[in-house]
């Protein structure tokens, strides 16, 4: 027994590394194209479209009934520890949202809707040899398949987020100045008064970083699926939990990066 658990860890360790290292050469593979889907965008408007276009109304959706329960929770919390203090809550949200909330919430639903499809989509390719058949074309499957989709992950995310994080602050200023009766003017100077303009520099840090990574883990896991139907399910698993994981860590990295800067 004291010999099994050794090798199995040991193997385990092989396989991340050897993992990571193959995720590393084709995430500067797939940035070794990005002059060439420049050139010749077609794939990218493509790309742009599926991710950004068609996620849009579930963010507006979500972002929007975010606002207005963080607002009406917010406000309860504070109201019950001091009366009066709800008129404090713009403070709260425009930090809280800008920063951690927007760019967050807005990748967690990118990777459950926009990632799932991509691994379930390319892996599906991959079974049924459709790359394979691409390459006997002459076409790299990485510059068509890969870069545009990386790319719009990149530009649309930080759009999405931003639209978020305005729908969101419209529902909370909402539940704020129409539940609670706080006086407009003060909930907007309130919301003015803590923010800094690299609240704003981070927030889009945030969201293109995290918009790369996640197209990449999930691009990547299709090209590398195996197994026919049972192995497109389980890519696209791996593909929706390792993605989760990294927008949270990310964050985290980003935003410790931007507080030791500042």
């Amino acid at each position: 027994m004291s010999s099994v658990k050794p090798n199995y860890i040991t193997g385990k360790i092989k396989y991340f590394f050897n993992e990571l290292f193959t995720f590393v050469k084709f995430s500067l593979n797939a940035f070794r194209h990005v002059p060439h889907n420049i050139r010749y965008p077609l794939e990218f408007f493509r790309a742009m479209y599926e991710i950004g276009v068609k996620t849009l109304p579930i963010i507006l959706l979500t972002g929007f009934f975010t606002g207005m329960i963080l607002g009406l929770e917010l406000s309860d919390t504070f109201e019950a520890i001091i009366a009066g203090t709800s008129q404090f809550i713009g403070a709260a949200l425009s930090v809280g949202l800008l920063k951690e909330l927007g760019p967050v919430l807005t990748a967690l639903i990118v990777v459950s809707r926009v990632c799932s499809s991509v691994t379930a989509k390319l892996g599906t390719m991959r079974v049924t040899e459709q790359i394979d058949a691409l390459q006997t074309f002459a076409v790299d499957p990485v510059d068509f398949l890969v870069t545009p989709r990386v790319m719009a992950g990149i530009v649309s995310v930080p759009v999405l987020s931003a639209m978020s994080i305005s729908i969101a602050f419209l529902g909370g200023w909402l539940m704020v100045t129409v539940g609670f009766e706080v006086d407009n003017s003060l909930f907007w100077e309130m919301a003015q008064f803590p923010l800094k303009l690299y609240f704003v520099w981070e927030s889009v840090t945030k969201s293109a970083v995290i918009g790369g990574v996640v197209l990449l883990i999930s691009t990547y896991m299709g090209f590398h699926t195996r197994g026919g139907a049972e192995g497109v399910g389980k890519a696209t698993i791996r593909s929706v939990v390792t993605s989760s994981l990294m927008v949270i860590v990310l964050d985290y990295l980003i935003g410790t990066a931007y507080i030791l800067a500042y």
